[in-house]
């Protein structure tokens, strides 16, 4: 609902929801990546809708812990790596910390790199590239 009107409050319902989904999800928990991952989004968009910087380092927070759960092999090893690439991306963008950019870099060649030719995302993963 908040992609299709653009209400704060529902983006903050959804912020608050996620929270007390990871409480539920501690360390060990096999859906604990997904609460991560799901936060930091939710997080990422209120960044990009207010501008809240402070939103954008947590969603990079989450995004790295979400990504420390799935190692290579596990199947949300890619779009761990792309989103957190995006995040870092936005904080150049944000800041221009060159090591930023040179990370989101690194972490959409290793995406790239797990959508070879023929790969239905590997157009994307060029642009984003």
């Amino acid at each position: 609902r908040f992609q299709k009107l653009a209400r704060m409050c529902d983006l903050e319902e959804l912020i608050e929801l996620h929270r007390a989904a990871l409480e539920l999800r501690p360390s060990g928990h096999p859906d604990r990546a997904s609460s991560l991952y799901s936060l930091a989004a939710c997080l990422s968009d209120r960044y990009d809708s207010l501008g809240i910087v402070a939103d954008l380092e947590e969603a990079i927070a989450f995004a790295r812990a979400a990504l420390k759960l799935c190692q290579p092999g596990h199947p949300d090893h890619g779009t761990s790596l792309n989103s957190l690439a995006i995040y870092l991306r936005k904080r150049f963008q944000k800041h221009a910390a060159v090591c930023d950019l040179e990370e989101a870099i690194e972490l959409h060649r290793a995406v790239l790199d797990l959508r070879p030719s023929g790969h239905s995302e590997r157009a994307s993963s060029l642009r984003s590239l």
